[in-house]
This record gives structure tokens, sequence and C-alpha cells, in this order.
């Protein structure tokens, strides 16, 4: 019995300067946000007063001035909590999108040089597998065309060759075999199974 083979990630950086971006430009946002709050809370407490003990001494002191020490640790901990939360979902999350357009840009690599003869493959759960869908779809039409101008060319090709036998003219006979030799390699650059 066939074993299923399973689909792992074995490299979460696939494109390196993408995935990159997209977690720095992520994490700048956690950490505007976090000091955004740190200075609304400062700010929005500047005009009350706090009554407390410090060192056996009974101290009033604007509400902004007596939490600042504590609203500093806590931010400094909570977005470095969040930074590294952040990382984790913006590389996990970037591998779904990175993923599949490097794969999709491998499969254009092959297409480019006549490969239409493999599927389009993107691990369930990817973004994009619509568009990969519709590549594959694609794919499939060239391959299809290709494979119909190949057969159709057969035929031809046979009529041709009769024709260039049946020719007295050499000029006549090199221009087919000229024609013949060149639909020839080109369609041969086409795999198509």
């Amino acid at each position: 019995m066939p074993e299923k083979t399973i689909n792992r990630r074995r490299n979460y950086f696939i494109d390196k300067s993408f995935q990159s971006k997209f977690i720095i430009k992520f994490c700048t946002l956690t950490i505007i946000a976090s000091l955004l709050t740190g200075f609304l809370i400062y700010y929005f407490n500047q005009k009350t007063t706090t009554v407390a003990f410090e060192n056996l001494k009974v101290v009033v002191k604007s509400t902004s001035d007596f939490i600042l020490p504590i609203v500093l640790q806590i931010l400094v901990i909570v977005t470095i909590l969040i930074g590294i939360g952040a990382v984790v979902v913006t590389l996990f999350t970037s591998h779904k999108i990175a993923g599949p357009l490097y794969r999709l840009k491998k499969e254009l690599e092959k297409m480019k040089n006549g490969d239409l003869s493999s599927p389009v493959q993107i691990r369930s759960g990817d973004q994009l597998q619509r568009i990969a869908s519709e590549f594959g779809d694609m794919r499939l039409g060239f391959r299809d065309s290709i494979s119909s101008l190949k057969e159709s060319w057969s035929s031809i090709k046979i009529i041709l060759l009769k024709l260039k036998s049946e020719t007295r003219e050499e000029e006549e006979k090199k221009r087919l075999e000229d024609y013949i030799n060149k639909i020839d390699s080109e369609l041969a650059k086409f795999k198509t199974k």
C-alpha cells in the first residue's frame, strides 16, 4: 500500500526580502501602537492627582508621574511579548503567501522553457489556491493546444515530404526542408507528457 506523502515546510524564509519587510512593518506597527497607548495613558492622567506612600511618607503626585514607571515597565514587557508573537505569526502568514508565489514563479520558468507536463501544486491551506488553479487550467490549455498542433503537424509534414520528393527544383526542396526543420525544432521545445 503506497504511503501518502505529507508536504511539510522545511524552510520558512522562502522570499527573505518580502518576508523580512512584512515582519518589520508588522512589528513596527505593534511598537507604535504600544508607544501611543503609553503616551495616551500618561497624557490623560496629567491633570489628576494620586496620593501614595513612598518611603513611609504620604506623597501627593500627579497620576501621570506616579504611573509612568509602571506604564513603561508594562509597555516594554508587552511590546517584547507581542513583538515575538508578531514575528512568529507574520513569518507563518507570509510563508503561506511567499511559498505559493515562489512555486508559481518556478512553474512560469518551466513553461517559459517549454515544459507543460507537470501540474501546478500548492499546499492546501496556503494562499493563492484560486490563482494556482487558474494557472493550472492555463497550462492545460497550452498543453492541449501544443499537442493538437503536433498531431496536425505530423499530417502536414507527411504531405510536405511527399511534395518535396516530387519537386524537381533544388531551391524549392531546400526551402521545404528548412520549413519542416524549423517547425520540427520549434515544436520539439515543448514537453507535453
